[in-house]
């Protein structure tokens, strides 16, 4: 007897998800690793074809490329499947079920023939939940909520790789300048013991002076040295930023940077109220806990659902068919005060999922308060760093003129250059702490 249509269409209904086991054999074998599962490599990133990549750029390099900005984003699709999880509820399940039987029945102990029996079954079990007062709708909500929190918890993430991006570029300018002025300084160095010992060569100075020249050389040569390893320091920290491991040097177009003077720390904070992916999460969260507390509450009543089964079974064709439908009402009847402790447990977890809401805004209103009070001091000190590097360049201007005409000697000329170089790297270092603040603002308020 022929019973292969009664098996074609389980058969059919359990292939129905080879697509996606396949998919998650592949992602099992990581033979095809996407960025963020594994370190990016040089050649696949803008850098390998653009010499001088703007701040932006690098910031969509590390965007892509970053493990952490990868984590967050399947968060997101881990939280989009739990949502359509959640609405699938209210949606009919089919259990399926085929077998068949062969067995012999042996009468006579004196005769060993045997009678040979087989029998095929054929079963179908359809299940649908009509109502569960409530249960299901919070549960949907809930996985709603936790959704958007997913969704601000990966916008929160994109902007502290930004934010790790902007200042390890800023950071590589400041290194790259310091650099500059550091060699600056040991030149200058290097001249003046140069000077001290061609005076000594003619009893002009004694032996002390040039001693002092050799040290105040050989300190300056370490400055160097150490300007140039910060250098190196700061590429390997942008790399970390951009989540690339073999980068080679350089350079960074700046394209500038946002700036909030005029802008208080109430201004500040009411965008940061509005904009703060992670002030947004924790809102999220929340309110996530609160459908929370309305599926815990619904778990006291019952489920209302309808099942409809379906059986055949028979030694031929056609099999011998049966239905059976009927609702059913399910309720626990004792649970120990299971339920009762789950709505305290739901509504403890809501107050501390507000009470981080609270806590983030204090947070973010101290750091927020904290950083423009350094941009303030930043943009102070970048102003007297320009005047002395104003009055440096004037005051060398007159012992150079002084020099030219045997005024001046060679020890005020160097004396000179030192501040005027000392007085370059105080900008520098000004320069950069404002930018610093003004980056520190802009992640603070999600900008």
């Amino acid at each position: 007897m022929n019973y292969t249509k009664y098996i074609v269409i389980p058969a059919f209904l359990a292939l129905a998800g080879c697509g996606t086991v396949r998919d998650a054999r592949e992602a099992q074998k990581g033979e095809f690793l996407i960025p963020g599962e594994r370190i990016v490599s040089y050649s696949e990133t803008i850098l390998a074809t653009n010499a001088t990549p703007t701040v932006a750029e690098l910031e969509d390099i590390a965007l892509a490329a970053s493990p952490v900005a990868m984590q967050a984003r399947e968060a997101v699709i881990a939280a989009q499947i739990a949502v359509r999880d959640a609405k699938a509820a209210y949606i009919p399940t089919i259990d399926a079920s085929a077998g068949y039987t062969w067995k012999t029945s042996n009468v006579d102990p004196h005769n060993q023939s045997s009678h040979l029996d087989d029998t095929m079954n054929v079963g179908a079990t359809l299940n649908m939940l009509v109502y569960d007062f409530g249960r299901s709708r919070a549960a949907k909500r809930q996985a709603a909520a936790a959704l958007v929190a997913a969704e601000r918890g990966a916008r929160a993430t994109e902007n502290a790789t930004r934010y790790n991006v902007r200042t390890a570029c800023y950071a590589l300018k400041r290194s790259i300048e310091l650099r500059e002025v550091a060699a600056e300084s040991a030149a200058i160095y290097a001249e003046h013991l140069s000077q001290m010992q061609d005076r000594y060569n003619v009893g002009a100075v004694n032996s002390y002076a040039v001693t002092k020249a050799k040290v105040d050389w050989a300190q300056s040569v370490l400055a160097a040295v150490t300007a140039s390893n910060n250098v190196h320091t700061a590429r390997a920290a942008l790399n970390l930023a951009l989540g690339l491991g073999d980068a080679p040097e350089f350079e960074v177009e700046d394209g500038g940077i946002a700036t909030y003077e005029g802008l208080g720390v109430t201004e500040l904070m009411d965008i940061a109220r509005t904009n703060s992916p992670a002030l947004a999460s924790l809102r999220a969260s929340a309110e996530g806990a609160s459908f929370y507390v309305d599926r815990t509450i619904a778990d006291l009543y019952p489920s209302l659902g309808v099942s409809i089964q379906y059986t055949a079974a028979g030694e031929s064709s056609p099999l011998l068919w049966n239905l059976v439908a009927g609702p059913a009402l399910s309720q626990s009847v004792f649970c120990a005060g299971r339920k009762r402790r789950a709505i305290e447990a739901a509504v403890s977890q809501l107050r501390i999922a507000r009470s981080k809401v609270a806590a983030e805004e204090l947070s973010l209103n101290n750091r927020i308060t904290t950083a423009v009070l350094a941009a303030v001091r930043a943009s102070q000190q970048l102003d007297v760093a320009r005047q002395n590097q104003q009055m440096a360049e004037e005051n060398f201007d007159i012992v150079s003129k002084r020099y030219e005409v045997g005024k001046a000697s060679e020890l005020e000329r160097s004396d000179a250059q030192v501040a005027l170089s000392q007085a370059k790297a105080s900008v520098v270092s000004s320069k950069y702490d404002y930018y610093d603040s003004q980056i520190l603002i802009s992640q603070l308020i999600g900008e």
